[in-house]
């Protein structure tokens, strides 16, 4: 199998599967290797996806032990591609040319082990993140939906209805795309048709994204429980303390339990701080996040060097002014 394709980060990911196959005295590399190897690569857009999503090395290691036993014999030398994996990789290409990448990067493999289905890799992480769609959401979310949408249910269409498609993946963010996102991604994308028609019937922009914001989904079909609960979600500074506030009936249940059993707050103190960290590092990025988007555009370049996408700019445009008071 060739890898000449693969980023440097992506071949990381190759190599770290052999070794942790090679650890847990496994004849083959297959699914699970891979996902331990992604996760081993924090620098790497798929690790950073997964991590957004609460998921890590560790909670990785102790799923595929409740499934995979170890080894009983040392390993040395070459160790093969299982089918699993080797279908796996297979299907990174065809993730990178649908979204007309020229290389296969980690977010590429992620894909493709969601994809594949079957392996263990995507089984523990189907247990962990339900629906298992959210991390391909969440890649196209994180690439800025400068490509068009991946492998589903939409058809060919025109570079305006893959741009369309790819603005609302990126509003949704890691929820499901409602109506709503596509309806805001049709008014936004430039010179496509749709947006030009309901521009010369008079529809407004800005006065369709208050509707939208003053309607609630929960009466519509439309709803779904990840976007229920981000809507009543709120992050606020507290002089030097940054307040966390969720508001959903659910997660308030479980917070009252824990601390019932906890007997008061939970701290991340001791070894107790390693269960923090993801929700650290999510907030952390949400907050850059937020902040690249509210700082002054850039006139021609993003910082990475780069001309920003129609898909970047409309983002910015419909997502900036709901964060403005």
């Amino acid at each position: 199998m060739s890898f000449e394709r693969f980023t440097v980060k992506a071949r990381k990911v190759v190599v770290t599967a052999q070794e942790e196959a090679r650890r847990l005295k496994h004849g083959h590399i297959d699914t699970e290797h891979i996902l331990l190897g992604l996760l081993d690569v924090p620098d790497g857009l798929a690790a950073k996806v997964l991590h957004q999503l609460g998921y890590d090395k560790e909670t990785a290691q102790a799923d595929i032990a409740a499934l995979v036993k170890p080894g009983t014999h040392e390993l040395s030398g070459h160790i093969p591609f299982a089918p699993g994996a080797k279908k796996t990789l297979d299907l990174a290409l065809r993730e990178a040319q649908q979204l007309h990448h020229t290389s296969i990067g980690t977010e590429h493999v992620l894909l493709a082990l969601v994809r594949e289905g079957e392996g263990v890799g995507a089984q523990v992480l189907a247990e962990r993140i339900d629906p298992i769609g959210r991390i391909r959401a969440a890649v196209l979310a994180e690439l800025g939906g400068s490509q068009e949408v991946a492998a589903g249910p939409w058809p060919a269409g025109t570079p305006a209805t893959e741009d369309a498609v790819a603005t609302a993946s990126a509003l949704a963010g890691g929820a499901p795309v409602g109506s709503h996102h596509l309806l805001e991604a049709m008014l936004r994308t430039e010179n496509s048709m749709a947006a030009r028609v309901l521009r010369e019937l008079g529809v407004d922009p800005d006065a369709v994204a208050a509707k939208i914001d003053e309607l609630d989904p929960e009466t519509t079909t439309d709803a779904n429980p990840e976007e229920a609960a981000a809507r009543r979600m709120e992050i606020r500074l507290v002089d030097d303390e940054v307040h966390l506030i969720l508001r959903d009936p659910a997660t308030v249940t479980i917070a009252r339990k824990v601390t019932e059993l906890s007997g008061g707050p939970v701290q991340g103190v001791g070894p107790v701080a390693g269960l923090f960290v993801p929700l650290w590092r999510t907030t952390n990025q949400l907050l850059s996040q937020i902040q690249r988007m509210l700082e002054p555009e850039p006139e021609d370049e993003d910082e990475d060097g780069s001309t920003p996408s129609k898909v970047t700019k409309a983002v910015r445009t419909v997502l900036a002014p709901r964060f403005r008071r």
